[in-house]
């Protein structure tokens, strides 16, 4: 793989990741019940392992960003992208489908869909393309500026995809028609 492909997809993931870990020590308190919410797990162990969710996307993110670690971060990174694919797929089987996802980029409770699920198999895919042999070379500095750039702009843009394939929200009348049998006339 060529030297400056593999930064610039260690680097974006290493930002998702970091993004992640950030945005749930944000929501440190709610972070738990975003876990237990997936009920996968009996409720006394979700705190742990939200716990340990934490600590592994911050360790993933930071194994991505060193070279010497960068292909255990890929690992890592690909592991968590499948279990957590794993997790929205369980979910979305059984139709709950408006849990909080736990996403980072908003504080806004994001819908769970098929659509994530097919992402995290896509990111996790990418992760494992680091664990390909690597061309050997040193970059220049143009570019290690063209890998910033390209994982910047792939940062920017991720919160967007979240936006276009958001499920579209149910409409009034979905709504009235689905209520109609509770009213009384």
């Amino acid at each position: 793989m060529h030297p400056v492909l593999e930064l610039t997809i260690a680097l974006s993931l290493a930002a998702l990741f970091a993004a992640a870990t950030l945005h749930q020590l944000r929501a440190l308190a709610e972070w738990p019940g975003v876990v237990r919410n997936y009920r996968l797990m009996p409720d006394a162990v979700a705190g742990i392992v939200a716990g340990a969710l934490l600590a592994a996307e911050a360790l993933t993110a930071a194994a991505l960003l060193w070279a010497p670690s960068r292909r255990l971060g890929a690992a890592s990174a690909a592991l968590l992208l499948v279990v957590f694919g794993g997790a929205l797929w369980i979910n979305v089987l059984r139709g709950r489908t408006s849990i909080d996802c736990g996403c980072p980029g908003s504080r806004l409770r994001q819908r769970i869909s098929g659509w994530m699920v097919a992402r995290n198999l896509t990111l996790a895919l990418f992760a494992l393309t680091l664990l390909l042999p690597r061309a050997r070379g040193a970059l220049s500095a143009f570019e290690l500026a063209v890998a910033l750039a390209c994982a910047s702009t792939l940062a920017f843009l991720y919160p967007v995809l979240a936006v276009v394939f958001r499920p579209i929200p149910p409409t009034y009348d979905h709504n009235h028609l689905a209520a109609a049998p509770n009213r009384r006339s």
